[in-house]
């Protein structure tokens, strides 16, 4: 499959199976992936997989882009999104909001967009206190999740 995909200038993205009853594949490009370029990738699978026994005869067989609501997996995606604003669960379970500046096969730099830090006193409005962004490095196995954020204008 792999030369399919390069000969289209397409990467994997991620393949999820539910028994031998249902494959979805999820692939993407630099400027996106057409439905024709899905159908591409699923009738060269359904060649290997009919017959094959890694499936029942009766398979399900989806083949699509990842979405915007599921998670960034391969640092190809994490190039193509350089610019957007992520929200990010590490794998120590801290969360944070960045906008992505840069990204290579190991490490994405990120710029940390702070909360704001509300004091609070009794009957009295007072201003939130905003920190500078800060800029740092992370490494893609310091990340269980991340997730573009959409903009609703």
């Amino acid at each position: 499959m792999q030369p399919l995909l390069e000969e289209q200038n397409l990467f994997l993205v991620d393949v999820k199976t539910a028994g031998k009853a249902k494959v979805e594949v999820f692939a993407d490009g630099d400027t996106g992936i057409t439905i024709s370029q899905c159908a591409d990738i699923s009738r060269f699978l359904e060649q290997f997989l009919d017959g094959s026994g890694l499936v029942s005869d009766n398979y399900t067989l989806d083949v699509s882009s990842p979405g915007m609501d599921n998670p960034l997996k391969v640092p190809r995606q994490y190039k193509k999104r350089i610019g957007r604003t992520l929200d990010i669960v590490k794998t120590d379970g801290t969360e944070l909001e960045a906008e992505l500046l840069a990204a290579d096969d190991e490490t994405i730099r990120l710029k940390e967009i702070p909360k704001p830090e509300k004091k609070k006193k009794k009957g009295v409005k007072t201003e939130e206190k905003v920190e500078a962004p800060k800029e740092f490095e992370l490494k893609y196995s310091e990340i269980k999740k991340a997730l573009i954020q959409i903009a609703w204008k």
